[in-house]
């Protein structure tokens, strides 16, 4: 994906696609684990906390409750990530989780009647590699 092709997506589209990647990431971290490549586990899920990371950086603090569920959410992902080089059950729990998130995200995506805007705030996701 190309810088070009990030900054014309909507704010929506831009969290769909940061999802898909952290989905991504957790496949491939459970993958790479039961293959017993524990420094591309290591990668997968240094890769998965940076998408945590700016997916709460992107929150818009006028958001009201949903904002803050989304920050919860991602804090909480964001543990279990660190928790998963221990406990690698939180793997497979924070794949569930992000997988549902994103069905979600996507229906409500498809929900909207008007227009959506592009985001202002795009500079806050450069330089990930999804």
């Amino acid at each position: 994906m190309t810088e070009q092709e990030l900054y014309q997506m909507t704010p929506q589209q831009l969290t769909e696609t940061m999802l898909k990647g952290l989905v991504l990431q957790y496949e491939q971290a459970i993958f790479a684990r039961e293959e017993r490549r524990f420094d591309a586990v290591n990668n997968r899920l240094q890769k998965a906390y940076q998408l945590l990371e700016k997916l709460q950086a992107g929150l818009n603090d006028d958001g009201g409750i949903i904002t803050a569920q989304l920050d919860q959410l991602y804090h909480y992902l964001a543990e279990q990530t660190l928790k998963a080089y221990i406990e690698p059950i939180r793997l497979e729990e924070s794949l569930q989780l992000t997988e549902e998130l994103l069905v979600t995200w996507q229906a409500a995506s498809l929900k909207k009647d008007r227009s959506l805007v592009r985001a202002a705030h795009h500079e806050r996701y450069e330089g990930m590699d999804y």
